[in-house]
């Protein structure tokens, strides 16, 4: 399949993200205040993010669903948005056992250990849910160095943040668009032992994807992080954050998944790809406004096909 051409970012929504990252720095509370104006600001005049999300909505909530339920679903993953840009920002600023004490809820680590114990290296495949800096603090605290594959953003403040709060917390990031340079470094990562995260529930502009199937309609996912797990013989775990009704979060590392060589000669068949599939799918139907992808995953018009 051919790579995915970067969406556009439209000015209204480069002004959105640094208003929120700016007012959440400086003004928290403020901004709390006026969080449901700046989310019906967003919703009136982001029109890709609000075309996306209404696209996106009819899949997920299903056929019977009506307007304003979709409509209302897409302005909860703004205002999930909004919620993402404050976490963000207190990565980057609070002390590490702040940061950790927002997880109340975590499980699978225990398993997860017992089975890095006789692996070397680990990769983590996730998904745009819940916030990745908290996770990352706990992880590493149990375990050995965290990398991660991310795409540059074009918004500067966001990726001026994003990268500070990383390198607290010992994550090193590797651009996907540096090519094959980033994966060389990802599987020497492995190969020391420590531990690489990438996302598997939206390609991103520079990588490879398979074609599958996401809750009865075609899509794309990554191949990466099966190719990398089965090329290095990492152990492939599942993780997933989300929040709590307390905004709060919750870490939960899944079962290993089981990764063979179909994901390199038969991806379209391999188990692992399927069983992530299902992972998702069962994540984003469990807590749609969560899943923070405003880009459109699926043309529900043209059906399975």
């Amino acid at each position: 399949m051919s790579d995915q051409a970067a969406p556009n970012i439209s000015m209204v929504e480069r002004i959105a993200v640094a208003s929120l990252l700016n007012g959440y720095r400086f003004v928290p509370r403020f901004m709390h205040a006026i969080r449901p104006m700046m989310l019906s600001m967003t919703w009136r005049t982001a029109k890709s993010w609000k075309n996306a999300l209404r696209t996106n909505g009819r899949v997920i909530l299903g056929p019977d669903a009506t307007a304003e339920e979709i409509d209302a679903y897409g302005q909860a993953v703004l205002l999930g948005m909004q919620r993402y840009m404050e976490g963000l920002v207190i990565a980057a600023r609070a002390s590490e056992q702040s940061i950790l004490s927002r997880i109340d809820d975590y499980t699978g680590i225990e398993q997860y250990r017992e089975i890095r114990r006789r692996h070397r290296g680990a990769v983590l495949i996730s998904m745009h849910m819940g916030e990745f800096e908290p996770a990352a603090a706990l992880i590493r605290r149990f375990d050995a160095p965290m990398h991660i594959l991310y795409r540059r953003d074009r918004i500067s403040r966001l990726e001026r943040i994003r990268a500070v709060a990383r390198k607290r917390f010992d994550v090193t990031a590797h651009a996907v668009d540096d090519g094959l340079a980033a994966w060389a470094a990802l599987r020497d990562a492995l190969e020391r032992d420590e531990v690489v995260a990438l996302h598997g529930d939206r390609v991103q502009p520079g990588q490879k994807g398979i074609a599958v199937e996401l809750l009865g309609h075609r899509t794309e996912l990554p191949i990466g992080p099966f190719k990398l797990a089965f090329t290095c013989g990492a152990p492939l775990f599942p993780v997933f954050n989300r929040y709590l009704s307390d905004d709060r979060l919750a870490l939960e590392i899944g079962p290993q998944i089981e990764v063979d060589a179909s994901v390199v000669q038969n991806p379209a068949e391999s188990p692992a790809i399927q069983a992530w599939c299902r992972m998702l799918g069962e994540r984003i139907r469990a807590y749609p406004e969560q899943w923070l992808n405003v880009h459109p995953v699926w043309n529900p018009e043209g059906g399975s096909d």
